[in-house]
């Protein structure tokens, strides 16, 4: 079943109360009349419309509105679509995507994500079809457009259909069947309603051709089911899509056994031919004729038809449905006898049938190229903002180890002109006190290096095992002093569990946590901090709660980037949490920070458990 085209849909703008973006702008006059006069010459004169899409994307670019650029792509491209020519809709959707995003328009971009996938269907790409309308659907859900949602589905149950997996497409038709809102839509659903039952009808036929007749009439029942009634089915509402409708119909009629229901579908599908214009439509039709008026034996009736269907697609640039009318009206001159005519019938329909292949191998690589190209260029974006962030990184590590250095570099010079002044006056304990400042200067200057040594260069991990509670005490004795200059109450709740970790490496991390803690309570009444942990058979995970206030949303996001701190200038590079994180990474484990539900930081190391009478990695019995 080819895809059945929405004219119009391209003339929708997004919902009214958009939440990303204030009320855009209509299109300029100039441009809007030229995609709507190219609109309605998609049929009557498919050059003159590609000319007025090119001339208003033109416009477009000239006027530098981006906004105005990237609707204009989008309603070109969509008319590029239905003009048959997917890989100049492809072009225009990949430079319109982009765009839409950057303007937050994630309606309107993911409406171009869902066109792209279209064209990968026209040019039976079936799996990159099945990853963009993928991703079309998991947006449309985010957003809970559930309309969009239903469309993306039936896409992607025409993507299974084409790949020639009926049951997937089955499911998929009607899990958009049941997305769609009741009574929202009601063209809509009955477009949905088809191409389920067309999928019902498609599997019937399958389990025929594989000997389960019983299989296959529960699906010409499901196919039926799932039909409107031919009785109350308004051909004057409906658009081109009407006679896909009207053939299932009797076709599920015929196969079923139902001659009124046939004779009622193909007499409103005569109607329904009348209406339009278009020769795709009408050549359709007549091919749908053809096919029912052979299976009720009136050979000469459906030669005609045939004939006509053939006039009119024709003329058709790509039309899947020719090769198939050329094939049957041979079958038909066959069996009458006319075999010249017969053979004349199948070596178009085999050069045609070729031609479109070639043609659609053509398309069909130009997208792909038109992807790879797309990937490139991302990649290539992608690695300029990652030089970027490397050179930002690097200029924040200039200023913070400009200032960590500076500062206590200056107070152990100050100290040392100090000092000699002191022994010149002879006051020892003064210079003793100096010089013990200087020492603990140094020791910071020290351990800062440490940390920026130790930034780039991992070292080889051996976990082994590691008492919990041991690692945690010892931490808090490092942190001794800081304790006393910050006096807070700390509950620690540890059952007796090990883990494999290396040791040093954990209580620093633990002590790194703590003095974090320690350093966000500073100044507050209540201070609070907690040390539990929980376990599995495989994990147990240490977590550190304090009573502060919590981290804001965009310092979650960076939390764990070097150099980014939320301290004051002074006390710190921001290297410890992302030293910290690698430490226990490279411990096999995870550290990951959120949100107390009632307030406070909460951090948690998970690392494997050592179980008791466990050997180690490099053990043996």
């Amino acid at each position: 079943m080819a895809e059945q085209h929405e004219p119009y849909l391209f003339l929708e703008d997004r919902p009214t109360l958009w939440p990303h973006t204030p009320a855009e702008r209509t299109l300029p006059a100039d441009i809007e009349r030229r995609l709507q006069q190219s609109h309605e010459s998609v049929f009557a004169d498919r050059d003159r419309a590609s000319s007025l899409v090119e001339e208003a994307v033109l416009l477009a670019r000239a006027g530098g509105d981006p906004s105005v650029l990237a609707r204009t792509l989008y309603r070109g491209a969509s008319v590029m679509h239905h003009l048959r020519r997917p890989d100049r809709a492809y072009v225009l959707c990949l430079e319109a995507q982009p765009m839409l995003e950057r303007l937050d328009d994630r309606w309107r971009a993911t409406k171009v994500l869902m066109l792209r996938g279209r064209c990968c269907l026209a040019v039976n790409e079936h799996e990159r079809a099945r990853t963009l309308l993928t991703e079309a659907a998991l947006r449309f859900e985010s957003m809970d457009n559930r309309t969009e949602l239903a469309r993306s589905y039936n896409l992607l149950a025409l993507a299974h259909c084409l790949a020639g997996e009926l049951e997937q497409a089955v499911r998929s038709a009607e899990r958009a069947v049941v997305t769609l809102p009741s009574s929202e839509n009601p063209l809509l659903e009955i477009r949905l309603r088809h191409n389920q039952a067309f999928f019902h009808y498609q599997l019937g036929r399958q389990q025929a051709d594989l000997g389960n007749p019983a299989a296959a009439r529960e699906e010409y029942a499901r196919a039926a089911a799932a039909l409107p009634d031919i009785h109350t089915f308004d051909v004057g509402r409906w658009d081109p899509a009407g006679a896909d409708v009207l053939g299932t119909i009797a076709s599920v009629a015929m196969i079923n056994g139902d001659a009124r229901t046939t004779r009622l579908a193909l007499a409103k599908l005569a109607t329904w031919a009348r209406r339009w214009d278009s020769p795709m439509e009408r050549g359709l039709a007549w091919l749908r004729f053809a096919e029912f008026r052979d299976r009720l034996g009136r050979q000469g009736s459906s030669i005609a038809c045939a004939r006509r269907a053939v006039a009119y697609l024709t003329g058709v640039p790509m039309e899947s449905n020719l090769p198939a009318a050329l094939r049957l009206l041979a079958d038909l001159l066959e069996q009458v006898g006319d075999l010249q005519g017969a053979y004349e019938a199948y070596r178009e329909a085999t050069r045609v049938e070729s031609e479109q292949q070639r043609e659609a191998i053509s398309l069909r690589a130009a997208l792909l190229s038109l992807d790879l190209e797309a990937e490139q260029e991302l990649r290539r974006s992608e690695q300029t903002l990652a030089y970027a962030q490397r050179l930002s990184n690097v200029g924040h590590l200039v200023a913070g180890v400009n200032h960590e250095l500076n500062q206590p570099m200056a107070s152990i010079r100050l100290l040392a002109e100090m000092t000699i002044e002191l022994i010149e006056r002879g006051e020892h304990e003064e210079v003793r006190r100096s010089i013990e400042s200087m020492l603990k200067l140094s020791t910071h200057l020290r351990d800062l290096t440490f940390k920026l040594a130790a930034f780039p260069v991992p070292s080889a991990c051996h976990p082994e095992p590691v008492d919990l509670a041991s690692a945690v005490s010892e931490a808090m004795g490092n942190l001794r002093s800081r304790l006393t200059q910050t006096p807070c109450e700390i509950v620690v709740e540890l059952p007796p569990l090990s883990v494999r970790a290396q040791e040093g490496r954990l209580v620093r991390v633990i002590a790194n946590l703590l003095n974090n803690a320690l350093d966000v309570l500073e100044g507050r009444a209540h201070r609070r901090i907690s040390v539990s942990c929980t376990a599995s058979d495989t994990d147990v995970t240490l977590t550190v709660v304090d009573s502060g206030p919590g981290l804001s949303e965009p310092v979650l996001e960076r939390l764990f980037q070097p150099f980014f701190s939320t301290k004051t200038a002074g006390r710190g590079l921001g290297l410890g949490l992302a030293l910290s994180r690698d430490a226990v990474r490279e411990m096999g484990g995870e550290l990951t920070a959120r949100n107390a539900p009632h307030g406070g930081a909460v951090f948690e190391i998970r690392l494997p458990r050592h179980h008791a009478g466990a050997k180690g990695p490099g053990a043996t019995g």
